[in-house]
């Protein structure tokens, strides 16, 4: 994997981690956010079509980032610095969370379409 790809799945799992830990301050403030961008960045519908390369992909680079920054003006940086390292050395459980996600959106779409 390459590096920015091994530094967004880090993050990814990151907020992840963050918004479950019960010790995380505005938990449900932090899990709107996520679900919110989340919804976004894996919706068909955007702002600007992902069909056009590069510039289709900026709105939900753009929206990840502002949904990134406003959990971790939410939560202590302790915190997220624990989460961070947890994340790093899980690398792998990461991966596998992420394909996980990915395949159920597959199913549900699929589903939604009836092709399955």
């Amino acid at each position: 994997m390459t590096r920015p790809t091994v530094t967004a799945l880090t993050e990814a799992y990151t907020l992840v981690l963050v918004a479950l830990d019960r010790r995380t301050p505005n938990r449900g403030r932090v899990l709107l956010v996520l679900v919110l961008t989340a919804a976004y960045v894996l919706s068909p519908i955007d702002l600007l079509s992902d069909l056009v390369p590069i510039v289709g992909w900026t709105d939900d680079v753009l929206i990840g980032l502002v949904g990134r920054r406003a959990v971790y003006r939410l939560v202590p940086r302790e915190l997220v610095e624990d989460h961070r390292e947890a994340a790093k050395s899980h690398l792998l459980v990461a991966v596998g969370l992420t394909l996980a996600v990915v395949a159920v959106l597959v199913v549900v779409v699929l589903r939604a379409v009836g092709w399955i």
